[in-house]
């Protein structure tokens, strides 16, 4: 997970885009689903230094400041009115204009809300809102919106996370790279305290199939390769398995894939898989729900529906702790790479 971009825990630009140049060594080292596959990559790799000698500019998609307001041990109570959580966010970039998608987090599961200005100015309910901001240019508002989880008596975390330059999708089958397009990044939890139950929602509770099984080599031998293998006991890795190519195909109704989650304390996770920046439901449910376990991974394939879908388009995942378990120290949230599904339209 990419350091956070916040007020309360910020990175300055020049780290960011150091960042973004480690990023670039590392897809250019493992391949990253480049034109040409391993042997263009290889070429590439001889030619590391060259990227000191560029401008930093060149890797910078753009950057926000972004922030939940309120200070960080606030619980909110919900006592079956929409809560209203005030959220800034802060074009950063220098002389670019930065868009940057924000999505909304309860207990790990995605959340509607709608921006709600002081002038009572209010954009439309979804799950993502989406902002283009100048260098120093401000958003301020609040995160209005009906939890779609949460029973009285529970406290569940909520968190904001921001995805850049969401309109981004990849070329092509023969160009399938996102770059530094989709980074993420994300708030410091606050907690949300239910004195009632969430409404009745459509919300389908997972009854998850997934299998734990050791980690693969490949994982073991990328990881000690960079010297971070131990580095699972602290962090953990969401990512599709897909072929070489990074590309996920479907037949224009069906698309079947495979989310695997590794690394960190036993501790549960529930997962989001979007399409487009939206939840779709994965089988017969909203959202995956998997407990991982020490040095081992978490493998679940499911299908999704594909009808309704163009030929091109952008599928992720993110995964955060849930229940108890989201204070754990470890990068939370998670987020796959973004990746490209070809659908093959009816």
């Amino acid at each position: 997970m990419l350091p956070c971009m916040c007020k309360n825990c910020s990175i300055d630009r020049f780290k960011y885009k150091l960042l973004a140049i480690l990023l670039t060594l590392l897809c250019l080292l493992t391949g990253c689903g480049a034109p040409g596959g391993a042997e263009k990559s290889q070429e590439e790799s001889e030619n590391l230094g060259a990227l000191f000698e560029r401008q930093t500019e060149s890797n910078e998609v753009g950057a926000v400041d972004f922030s939940l307001d309120d200070p960080m041990d606030t619980v909110y109570c919900y006592d079956g009115q929409p809560l209203e959580i005030p959220f800034t966010i802060t074009g950063v970039s220098a002389g670019r204009t930065s868009e940057t998608g924000v999505l909304l987090f309860v207990d790990g599961i995605a959340q509607p809300y709608t921006a709600v200005y002081a002038d009572g100015t209010k954009l439309a309910e979804d799950y993502m809102q989406v902002f283009r901001l100048d260098e120093g240019q401000k958003s301020s508002f609040n995160m209005v919106f009906q939890p779609i989880t949460g029973k009285a008596g529970d406290t569940l975390s909520v968190m904001a996370v921001t995805i850049l330059e969401p309109s981004f999708i990849a070329e092509s089958e023969g160009n399938p790279r996102y770059g530094f397009y989709h980074t993420h990044s994300a708030s410091i939890s606050r907690h949300i305290s239910f004195q009632a139950d969430a409404p009745a929602q459509s919300l389908a509770v997972p009854e998850t199939d997934y299998k734990v099984c050791g980690l693969s080599e490949e994982v073991v031998n990328r990881l000690s390769a960079w010297g971070a293998l131990e580095s699972l006991d602290t962090t953990a890795e969401l990512a599709f398995d897909i072929p070489n190519d990074n590309v996920i195909r479907a037949d224009g109704k069906k698309a079947t894939m495979t989310i695997q989650l590794y690394g960190g304390p036993e501790a549960d996770f529930n997962i989001t898989v979007f399409v487009n920046h939206h939840p779709v439901r994965i089988d017969n449910a909203d959202y995956l729900s998997v407990r991982t376990e020490k040095n081992k991974m978490v493998e679940v394939t499911f299908q999704i529906d594909t009808a309704d879908l163009g030929e091109r388009n952008t599928v992720y995942a993110i995964a955060a702790a849930a229940g108890t378990d989201d204070e754990l120290e470890i990068n939370n949230p998670m987020k796959t790479s973004s990746i490209l599904m070809v659908n093959e339209e009816n």
